[in-house]
């Protein structure tokens, strides 16, 4: 039987009705209507983020709460979801472009796991002429790309629902976009399109069963242009099946190919990318840090929203924090989790070992648990080890690299010295470290604009070898040693 559920503002106002059938779960409506609702387990009842205050024809827990996926819909209720407005980053460290000097206007497209940022350009002039950006819709699907593709192989109706939002997440940002800059609907002559090669293949409807399995092989990996409803679409090119067009886009716009410096890339994220060139030589690897620093799989842990503690320091022995937006706090994001660890070391709340007797309370509503220490060892550990392991590959030592890039949000917020505490970032890197923003949706404007761009960057993700962690021999010792706090 159907019935009604009201969507309440975090003043109790009715914004929306949607509907769903009894016996279902209160997530499977919420998700079949488009609402976006924080599960980094793909509503499986493990991580406990789509907890709601719920009233109506519904079982609560004594609170007045439940959990969305587990809570099975009897009748007609309400629900009141948390504004999940994110702080996404924008901008990069590119302002000028060549371009082919083609008439119109163009959308570049940066869609991560989390976050898709968009840009409208003149096509002639190279300019940004208005950016905007959303969370990832699919992200109701689970936190990472695994999750995204085990959805996908189970049936292919779900990867059709998975293209599907995309498609209507960038349908909606370009007409935001258009509508911002006061030019006509429809007047988009062309789009480029990067993201991890998980992201690529749903996007564009391609199969994701090479992905799924040993070994890891995409159902394609060059720069191509196709069709994509109607539109001409620019693909970036992807590296293997674990590093994608993102990390090529960023290596380009990071000026890889024109630097004689011995120059690393790092992206920080659900899945961290790290990019190495030596001379002639490239290589890349992916981490699989997990969404740990995008606050998933963390007791308080929450994405870039307002109200999400963003720093915290140690002043006069005694903690303080900030938050996004000045507002009250309602958890804590990547860089203030990544400030709270080095703070929690540095007062001797955490030895070494990664060892907490007990929660640590930041504020009346936001802690970090004992568990939660292991989650950013994990992380941590993943993403210094992929750092170890290039340099090597390369026949260097981590001392002799001259540049290092971070990319993306995570990268841009978080404090250096804060990382090189925890270990995330070797201490002996932290005065060559340079914050490049979304480098990889400047690649994207890149490859928008030129040919030339396209060339350069199929030149270097031809000429980029993948390095795959795992099969190496000393792996699982660096792993051990990176998971210390030293």
């Amino acid at each position: 039987m159907r019935c009604s559920i009201k969507i309440l503002n975090a003043n109790g106002v009715v914004e929306n009705t949607i509907f769903g059938e009894t016996g279902e779960t209160l997530y499977k409506a919420i998700v079949r209507a488009g609402i976006s609702i924080p599960a980094p387990c793909g509503g499986n009842g493990k991580c406990g983020k789509c907890r709601v205050k719920a009233s109506g024809s519904i079982s609560v827990d004594s609170d007045g709460t439940c959990l969305c996926c587990k809570t099975i819909l009897e009748g007609n209720c309400s629900i009141q979801i948390a504004n999940q407005s994110a702080q996404i980053q924008l901008s990069g460290f590119q302002s000028q472009f060549e371009t082919d000097h083609e008439e119109g206007l163009g959308v570049a497209v940066d869609i991560g796991t989390t976050t898709i940022a968009a840009y409208l350009c003149d096509l002639t002039s190279g300019s940004v002429i208005s950016a905007d950006s959303m969370l990832n819709p699919q992200k109701v699907h689970g936190a990472d790309v695994i999750s995204r593709i085990m959805f996908a192989t189970e049936d292919t109706a779900n990867a059709a629902i998975l293209a599907e939002e995309l498609h209507d997440a960038l349908k909606e940002l370009s007409e935001r976009m258009l509508q911002t800059a006061g030019k006509q609907k429809n007047s988009i002559k062309q789009l480029s399109i990067v993201g991890n090669t998980t992201i690529m293949h749903l996007t564009g409807s391609y199969s994701t069963l090479g992905i799924s399995k040993a070994p890891y092989l995409p159902e394609y990996t060059s720069l191509h242009i196709r069709d994509y409803y109607g539109t001409k679409a620019i693909f970036g090119g992807c590296i293997s099946g674990f590093v994608g067009a993102d990390t090529v886009s960023a290596m380009l716009a990071s000026g890889f190919h024109e630097t004689n410096k011995t120059t690393m890339l790092i992206d920080i994220g659900t899945n961290g990318e790290i990019a190495l060139k030596k001379g002639d030589d490239y290589f890349a690897c992916s981490c699989a840090a997990g969404p740990a620093f995008e606050g998933a799989h963390i007791a308080c842990g929450i994405g870039g929203v307002s109200g999400a503690i963003d720093h915290v320091r140690v002043e006069n022995g005694e903690i303080s924090f900030s938050t996004i937006g000045g507002t009250k706090p309602c958890g804590i994001c990547g860089s203030g989790i990544v400030d709270a660890v080095a703070c929690l070391l540095t007062i001797g709340e955490i030895d070494y070992k990664g060892r907490m007797k007990q929660q640590f309370n930041i504020c009346e509503s936001v802690y970090i648990a004992p568990e939660d220490i292991r989650e950013i060892q994990l992380a941590k550990a993943a993403i210094a080890s992929g750092i170890e392991i290039l340099a090597r590959q390369a026949g260097i030592n981590v001392s002799e690299i001259e540049t290092v890039f971070i990319a993306g949000g995570f990268g841009t917020y978080i404090k250096i010295d804060s990382a090189c505490k925890i270990g995330l970032i070797p201490d002996e890197l932290s005065d060559r470290i340079t914050p490049v923003g979304n480098a990889a949706g400047d690649g994207a404007k890149m490859l928008l604009f030129s040919k030339k761009y396209r060339l350069i960057a199929e030149t270097v993700r031809k000429n980029t070898v993948y390095v795959d962690l795992s099969s190496q021999e000393e792996f699982e010792d660096i792993y051990a040693e990176k998971l210390l706090f030293d």
